[in-house]
């Protein structure tokens, strides 16, 4: 039977396994110049590769950072860098929630971190709503499908668009996703936040009944 207890130690287990795997991965690329990493950009596509022997469809395309423009380089790597400590911190973060919420779930602290991660998802809906925009300058610079083209053989034909628009949350190809968690995050604060104040109406109200008697 799951127990809170064992479900606080898989939950914790868990978290402590993807905060190392991060840590490492940003180890990884902090030291990738040292080591001669080779890394590489996936941009999305959607795309139809026609060549002698058939048709096929490409929903995505790697290009070595070494074969792109400096700037490209450098924002990758640095955007990167960002997100992966960003991710480290989350999941620390996440690590001391899931405890705290366990032994404890109407504690205040619980509520005001559920607050940060919805502003978290507010400044991530921001950010994807800026994407297309960021999308539109790094293609531009790159020019995947010229790239592709050349890579192929000359007789291969290449038709298709830039961009994937697939999203499991879209509203005019901006990506929904964050905005709904910061949504469900709110919810869960102010839900926590009038537990916490009725537990200590109710506290308050036996430490009277005390005083009284």
């Amino acid at each position: 039977m799951l127990t809170p207890a064992r479900a606080q130690t898989i939950l914790s287990f868990m978290l402590s396994v993807m905060l190392v795997l991060t840590a490492l991965a940003l180890l990884l690329l902090l030291l990738g110049s040292l080591l001669q990493t080779t890394f590489s950009l996936t941009l999305p596509l959607n795309a139809t590769l026609d060549l002698a022997g058939g048709q096929y469809g490409l929903s995505s395309v790697n290009l070595p950072l070494a074969d792109l423009p400096v700037g490209v380089k450098a924002a990758w790597m640095v955007s990167m860098a960002l997100l992966l400590t960003g991710l480290i911190a989350l999941l620390w973060g996440a690590r001391r929630f899931t405890r705290r919420l366990l032994s404890d779930p109407f504690h205040p602290a619980n509520a005001r971190d559920l607050t940060l991660a919805a502003r978290l998802g507010l400044i991530g809906q921001v950010v994807a709503a800026l994407q297309p925009l960021l999308n539109g300058w790094m293609f531009a610079r790159i020019q995947p499908l010229e790239t592709l083209r050349r890579q192929l053989p000359e007789d291969a034909i290449v038709r298709g668009m830039n961009t994937d628009s697939s999203l499991p949350f879209s509203l005019f190809g901006v990506d929904l996703t964050p905005l709904l968690i910061a949504a469900v995050c709110v919810l869960f604060a102010t839900a926590l936040t009038q537990a916490a104040h009725i537990r200590e109406q109710e506290r308050q109200l036996r430490a009277e009944q005390e005083l009284t008697v």
